[in-house]
């Protein structure tokens, strides 16, 4: 069983979004210092406010895996990035596969802590689900490995990899705000309508992800 190297770092989400990790089984809990708006590799700005995050003080980053938005503001949520090299015993080449495994564990954390019980947890193993929202946010759509209670997304997942290794992105929320994503984006759409679980005890949660880990 291989051993994971635990990191964590205080930085913007551009920094940590823009920092190269090194290709070695790692578990990294970023802390952000400022409020984000996180851009999709593919999303265009001109769907920003501009003018309302300039005020506010808000970043504008664009992260290198695809999907929606999703706005980071600090202590209001918790972000874990596995890194898994290429050979490793949790490696798989398929894609939607290789994310079900990081699912499983958000979900029997979650169980631990008492969030909920583990059979009301649902893994996604299908494709990508998308909504009228899901092109735009990104907890509007369901990914592989993503976690639902109660059909509430709970644990997002990303993922960017290449031939040396995969690094799947993880963001709980410990508080949702459709107000904030009108606030900062230029949008039609009804945002209200998304079902976003909150989650407490998030250094609880995070501790409890990386103790399961080691089992992994």
């Amino acid at each position: 069983m291989s051993i994971w190297r635990i990191e964590s770092t205080r930085e913007s989400a551009e920094a940590f979004h823009g920092r190269d990790l090194p290709a070695e089984r790692a578990i990294w809990r970023a802390t952000i210092n400022e409020t984000a708006v996180v851009l999709g590799s593919r999303q265009d700005s001109n769907i920003v406010n501009h003018e309302a995050c300039q005020k506010d003080g808000v970043a504008i980053v664009r992260r290198r895996s695809g999907g929606g938005v999703v706005l980071l503001q600090a202590f209001t949520h918790l972000w874990l990035d596995f890194v898994v090299p290429q050979g490793d015993e949790l490696w798989r080449d398929d894609i939607g596969e290789s994310m079900w495994w990081v699912g499983d564990l958000w979900a029997e954390a979650l169980a631990k802590c008492e969030v909920a019980d583990l059979d009301q947890l649902k893994v996604h193993r299908g494709g990508l689900e998308r909504s009228s929202e899901s092109d735009l946010i990104c907890f509007g759509g369901l990914g592989p490995g993503e976690v639902t209670l109660h059909g509430q997304k709970i644990v997002g997942i990303s993922q960017r990899r290449n031939r040396e290794m995969a690094r799947f992105q993880c963001v709980v929320h410990k508080a949702w705000s459709p107000n904030l994503y009108r606030k900062y984006l230029l949008v039609d759409q009804e945002i209200s309508r998304l079902a976003v679980a909150e989650v407490s005890g998030l250094d609880l949660l995070a501790q409890t992800v990386i103790d399961l880990a080691a089992t992994r």
